[in-house]
């Protein structure tokens, strides 16, 4: 098989698995040969590459030295046992079922040429990082430089032979994580920028004034600016002019095209424990939240909150009136919290210092989850900036930006603890 091929194999394992969305992409040494390939041949898919010791340029090493400086990966002995540890479980097995298959893979290793790959990537704008290590005898470091220099990748050296990564699996992860948090922020600041650009752009022309659209868009979040399209968050924004009234709640209800889904943007001002009376809401009257975003303006008192759910395809006009009514009705008065049972399994994750953080959820998709997640927030002090929040395959991914102290091991206990009867919250 071709490098080509595997990255054709490749692109067919993450559409069976269900991945739509571009990844972030990471492939080493022969696999970052495969990621290169993929990224050129299925641009769609990725967002992202890592490259970590790559191959990608042609080796003009001959065979037999290109394998000694591969049996020179074993020394010093300190490293060989947690290398010939890391690897058994794959190598041992490939090798004695199919010798010739290792050492045809080895050969299209060495002799790949993706020199081209690498100059279209380069045009393409995906942004690319690559890792080598000092003590790297397969891959030489000048053709680490010469990928690096083709493809116009950021890059860094770390300690370690070419499987590093196998040897020292806790300095991988440190090492990359804290990098790739790094390249993968100052990626989604750019993106960000284009989007609040695109956006004050279907701005002009509508009821907002200039100095609105700058007062919104300006100083919308990064994250709520990456959670939907530009003409979504444009017509959502448009609801929050003319000023709210005192205990005023707005409400804009979308068919989704080609879909039973709705799209319905609630605009309020905001007050502590609104976006878990708006998904008590919502829940309250038979519908199912699929996807969310929320954002707030503190200066303007104002809450955005958006929802894709099911069921509202079905509402008649009676049915839209008595929602219209539990809305208004939510701005003076709590919501009742929905019941929700026991969840497993929880994984929640706390990013960041101080009193800002990024808490990311995830958890089996539930009726009432969303807001359960929000009252726990509201309970504790916490206040929600902005959301984004997904279900795909049966699974919710909700990621939110919060003030206060999120303790993970607390929220992650509240979601999974046996249910408790459904009551309104008194508000003080």
């Amino acid at each position: 098989m071709t490098i080509a091929g595997y990255a054709d194999w490749v692109a067919a394992f993450m559409s069976k698995v269900g991945i739509e969305e571009p990844a972030l992409v990471i492939g080493h040494s022969f696999g970052g040969g495969v990621a290169i390939k993929l990224a050129r041949s299925h641009p769609t898919l990725v967002r992202f590459l890592v490259l970590l010791n790559a191959v990608g340029n042609v080796d003009a090493r001959r065979p037999w030295e290109w394998a000694m400086g591969f049996g020179r990966e074993f020394w010093p002995p300190s490293d060989t046992l947690e290398l010939v540890l890391a690897i058994r479980a794959d190598l041992v097995p490939n090798f004695l079922r199919n010798p010739l298959g290792l050492a045809r893979a080895g050969v299209l290793a060495q002799r790949a040429d993706l020199r081209v790959e690498l100059v279209e990537l380069k045009e393409s704008g995906v942004p690319v990082l690559a890792l080598h290590s000092e003590r790297d005898r397969v891959i030489p470091r000048s053709a680490f430089e010469a990928v690096c220099e083709t493809v116009g990748a950021d890059r860094r050296v770390v300690s370690g032979g070419h499987a590093w990564l196998l040897v020292d699996p806790d300095s991988f992860g440190e090492v990359l994580a804290s990098t790739i948090d790094v390249q993968v922020a100052e990626h989604t600041a750019s993106r960000a920028a284009d989007r609040r650009s695109e956006v004050e752009r279907l701005l002009k022309g509508t009821r907002l004034s200039k100095r609105s659209i700058q007062s919104l868009v300006g100083s919308a979040a990064p994250l709520w600016l990456l959670s939907d399209s530009a003409p979504a968050l444009a017509a959502d924004l448009a609801l929050c002019r003319p000023k709210l009234k005192k205990g005023e709640v707005r409400a804009l209800a979308r068919r989704i095209e080609d879909s039973t889904l709705v799209r319905l943007t609630i605009v309020a001002r905001d007050r502590r424990g609104l976006l878990a009376d708006s998904a008590a809401v919502l829940v309250a009257s038979g519908m199912s939240i699929s996807n969310a975003s929320a954002s707030t303006w503190k200066q303007q008192h104002l809450a955005l909150h958006s929802f894709i759910v099911g069921g509202g395809a079905q509402f008649d006009r009676k049915a839209w009136d008595t929602l219209g009514e539990r809305l208004r009705s939510m701005a003076a008065a709590a919501a009742p919290s929905p019941g929700l049972r026991a969840l497993h399994p929880v994984t929640v994750t706390v990013q960041g210092a101080g009193d800002r953080s990024i808490v990311k959820v995830v958890a089996p998709d539930e009726q009432g989850l969303l807001a359960t997640i929000c009252r726990y927030f509201q309970v504790h002090d916490v206040n929600i900036e902005t959301l984004q929040a997904r279900t795909r395959n049966g699974l919710a991914d909700d990621t939110f930006l919060v003030i206060g102290k999120v303790e993970a091991d607390g929220l992650k206990a509240h979601l999974e603890r046996p249910p408790v009867p459904a009551t309104p919250l008194n508000r003080s």
